[in-house]
């Protein structure tokens, strides 16, 4: 169980295969993995993912995409960082599963990640 970051998902798009491989877990129902929304908006303009890329990575019923709903929004909106990197640490903390990045960089101390 993981949350997808921006760079997850850059790199998903790009067959990066420790990403890949996880995402492939996911689609045959052995994972489960989330993509925040802020995240994937993202990831979008940074690779330039067409609307209908999207669609055959969220077929399984074992990906989720995380809305920004409105608690999110009104607790992140003081935190430090891109956008994106606050949702995905709401949703980290939210569903207590670890953040899957490629740039650990852009996130503080006491943030779970597994970095591939």
């Amino acid at each position: 169980m993981f949350v997808f970051d921006d760079s997850a998902l850059v790199a998903l798009f790009a067959a990066y295969m420790p990403v890949y491989r996880l995402w492939e877990r996911a689609d045959r129902g052995q994972a489960v993995v989330g993509f925040p929304a802020a995240a994937m908006a993202a990831a979008g303009h940074q690779a330039d993912v067409s609307p209908t890329a999207w669609d055959p990575l969220l077929w399984s019923v074992t990906v989720s995409v995380l809305p920004f709903g409105e608690e999110a929004a009104k607790q992140v909106g003081s935190w430090t960082g891109s956008l994106a990197a606050k949702h995905v640490i709401w949703e980290s903390r939210a569903t207590g599963w670890p953040v899957l990045t490629c740039a650990p960089e852009q996130y503080g101390p006491g943030v779970r990640l597994l970095s591939v």
